[in-house]
């Protein structure tokens, strides 16, 4: 039986609307007007600190105040970063939303076998968006790298995950969005892993085992993986 790693923002939680809602919501309750252009420009800023953090560059909550200082200073906005922050992060508690297709996904897959949801995101982030959409209690074990003390891509948190659950190795399959945290994560665990990229980018500097453009792309995938197995 395949034992599945599944990352979950942009795998299977739609990150981009939760966000998009929540800085536009910040800004009207500090005071700054908003229009739809500026969550390019925030996006854009927040995926490079969360890089930064992925590499140790950044600490967590170093990541979480820089990115709207960040923001602020690109877009010539004088407001405080930290009550931004505090907003925003308030609303993305609470906007849970899962992509095209993801519940019936997650179905099929967990007729396939366990599903063990592996995240950097930020716990109440994290389990509050879980918690809106009742998917709270569906996963096997949920591991997310502030409360297990090792992030994506460190072999650590994959090993630490392995050791906990009694897995074996050669079972697991990793199913992420993120080259830098989900596939260079299960190449430096030595992990079998598929790359969910449905907008069809280059894949560069990981190296997926098995690229997928959509849901049933992966479980054909997780089919064959599970018959070279028996």
């Amino acid at each position: 039986m395949i034992e599945f790693l599944l990352d979950a923002d942009e795998t299977i939680l739609d990150f981009v609307r939760s966000s998009k809602e929540s800085l536009a919501a910040a800004m009207r309750e500090i005071g700054v007007p908003y229009d739809e252009s500026m969550y390019d420009d925030y996006k854009r800023i927040n995926d490079g600190v969360w890089r930064e953090y992925e590499q140790g560059k950044l600490t967590k909550p170093a990541l979480m105040r820089e990115r709207f200082t960040r923001f602020f200073a690109h877009r010539g906005i004088s407001a405080d970063e930290d009550a931004a922050n505090g907003s925003y992060f308030a609303h993305i508690c609470r906007t849970g939303y899962l992509l095209d297709g993801a519940r019936d996904f997650l179905d099929a897959l967990k007729a396939r076998g366990r599903i063990f949801l592996v995240t950097n995101g930020t716990p109440a982030a994290q389990y509050g968006r879980l918690a809106s959409l009742g998917l709270e209690n569906f996963f096997d074990g949920i591991y997310i790298s502030d409360e297990i003390g090792y992030k994506k891509p460190d072999r650590r948190f994959f090993d630490l995950l392995i050791e906990r659950e009694g897995l074996n190795r050669e079972n697991c399959l990793v199913i992420g969005d993120s080259l830098t945290s989900d596939i260079a994560g299960a190449n430096n665990a030595g992990i079998l892993c598929v790359w969910y990229d449905p907008s069809g980018k280059a894949a560069e500097g990981a190296r997926p085992d098995f690229i997928a453009k959509s849901y049933d792309e992966i479980l054909r995938i997780a089919d064959g993986a599970a018959a070279m197995r028996k």
